[in-house]
């Protein structure tokens, strides 16, 4: 019985199956780059809020993990061209160390908001 409940946790640890959080947010990214030294993850970060439409000193940041190959050019021309997104994340309980970086928020979905 101890066996199965400790390959039951193991796998929801691999697999990160328990969403905590789900949520939007709006702003512009300013920060996008494939961090890690084995096992390289794609970490962003968007400032929201703020003076100057986020760029000023009160705006707040935002740091979350690109899974999707498609969202990742996408977060890539948004930098690029600064244009301001609309994010759709979810947080995840467990994750295992070589999934994320970043507080354990994944990126769901990202449109371009102008």
């Amino acid at each position: 019985m101890k066996k199965s409940i400790l390959l039951c946790l193991i796998s929801l640890f691999l697999t990160g199956c328990w969403e905590t959080e789900k949520g939007e947010k709006v702003g512009t990214i300013v920060k996008f780059a494939k961090e890690g030294i084995i096992f390289g993850t794609w970490e962003a970060e968007l400032i929201k809020g703020g003076m100057n439409n986020g760029n000023g000193s009160f705006g707040k940041s935002f740091h979350f993990t690109v899974e999707n190959s498609e969202l990742i050019s996408r977060l890539n021309y948004a930098l690029t061209n600064q244009k301001e997104v609309h994010i759709t994340y979810h947080k995840e309980w467990l994750t295992a160390f070589w999934r994320c970086e970043s507080d354990n928020y994944f990126l769901d979905d990202v449109t371009y908001s102008k």
